[in-house]
C-alpha cells in the first residue's frame, strides 16, 4: 500500500506529510531546513543515536541524553507515494520520519544553541497548551486561527534573534553549503556571489566596500547590517541543495520566491 500524501503547516512552514498504516510521518529533508540545518543533519543525528543504544543516562551534551524512543524508532522510511493528480511536485518515493523523531530532532537542535529550534519548539508547545486550555474552557477557534498564531509567536521569536546569532548561523549553513557545493563539483564561491546578489543586490567583494558591521572585513557578510537578508542568505544556501532540478541561477530564484511566499 502507497502512503498519502498531504501538505500541513507548522509555524507557518510548508512541511510533506504522509500517512501509511495508520501512522503518520514528516519529511526527513525538511524537518531540517525547517530550522536551517542542511537536509542531511537528521541522517546523521539518526545514525548517533543508533550508536548510542546502550546509553545508561550519564549527562553530557550528546545526542544520546535525548534517548527517549524504542530503537525500531531510530529510522527514516522510505515509502512509496501515491500521485495525487493535482500537479504537485514531488518524488513518488520519500524518506521520512515519525513526528516524535522529529519532535527529538528539534529539541536536541534547541539544546545544541539552535535558536531557530528554540523558537520553533516553544512556539509548538505554547500552541499544545494553548489548544487544551480553549479545550477546558470550551472556547472554540479554528484551525487557522491556531495557525497564524503558531505563525505569528514562532516570527517573533525568531525576530528577536541578535546579529551575532544570525551570523553564527550563516557560518555554519556555510559549511553545509561548501560541503554540497563539493559534492557537485561547483564551485561555491561563485556559487555564494550569486547569492549575494540575488539577495542583496552585491557580491562579496561588493559587500566589502560597504561599513564593516563587525569581525574580519575580508568576508562580505559581515558588512551586511539587515538581519532579515543575513538570514535570507542562510535559507537560499540551505535550499538549493534540497532541490532536485534546476540552474544555479534558476534554484536561487526558486528558493527566494519560497521564502518570501
Amino acid at each position: 500500500m502507497k502512503a498519502k500524501r498531504a501538505v500541513i503547516q507548522i509555524a507557518g512552514i510548508d512541511i510533506d506529510a504522509f500517512q501509511k498504516d495508520g501512522e503518520y510521518f514528516l519529511s526527513q529533508s525538511q524537518v531540517a531546513e525547517v530550522v536551517e540545518m542542511h537536509k542531511y543533519s537528521t541522517t546523521r543525528f539518526i545514525e548517533e543515536l543508533r550508536k548510542n543504544e546502550d546509553y545508561t543516562g550519564h549527562k553530557n551534551e550528546g545526542v544520546n541524553d535525548f534517548k527517549a524512543l524504542p530503537s525500531k524508532h531510530y529510522t527514516g522510511h522510505i515509502l512509496e507515494v501515491e500521485a495525487n493528480g493535482k500537479g504537485k511536485r514531488g518524488s513518488s518515493r520519500v524518506i521520512a520520519i515519525p513526528p516524535k523523531l522529529a519532535s527529538l530532532f528539534w529539541s536536541y537542535q534547541a539544546r545544541k544553541g539552535n535558536d531557530r529550534a528554540l523558537a520553533l519548539v516553544c512556539a509548538c508547545v505554547e500552541e499544545a497548551l494553548e489548544r487544551r486550555l480553549d479545550k477546558a474552557f470550551e472556547l472554540v477557534k479554528t484551525e487557522e486561527v491556531y495557525d497564524r498564531r503558531l505563525a505569528a509567536n514562532f516570527q517573533q521569536m525568531c525576530s528577536k534573534l541578535s546579529w551575532d546569532e544570525i551570523r553564527g548561523l550563516t557560518e555554519s549553513v556555510h559549511g553545509m553549503f561548501q560541503g554540497w557545493c563539493n559534492g557537485n563539483c561547483a564551485n561555491a564561491g561563485i556559487i555564494h556571489n550569486r547569492i549575494t546578489k540575488a539577495v542583496c543586490g552585491k557580491t562579496a567583494a561588493e559587500l566589502r566596500e560597504g561599513e564593516l558591521v563587525t569581525g574580519n572585513s575580508k568576508i562580505g557578510l559581515n558588512h551586511i547590517e539587515d538581519k532579515q537578508v543575513l538570514m535570507m542568505v542562510a535559507q537560499v544556501k540551505l535550499k538549493i541543495s534540497s532541490y532536485r532540478t534546476g540552474t544555479v541561477d534558476q534554484r536561487i530564484e526558486r528558493a527566494i520566491k519560497d521564502i518570501t511566499v
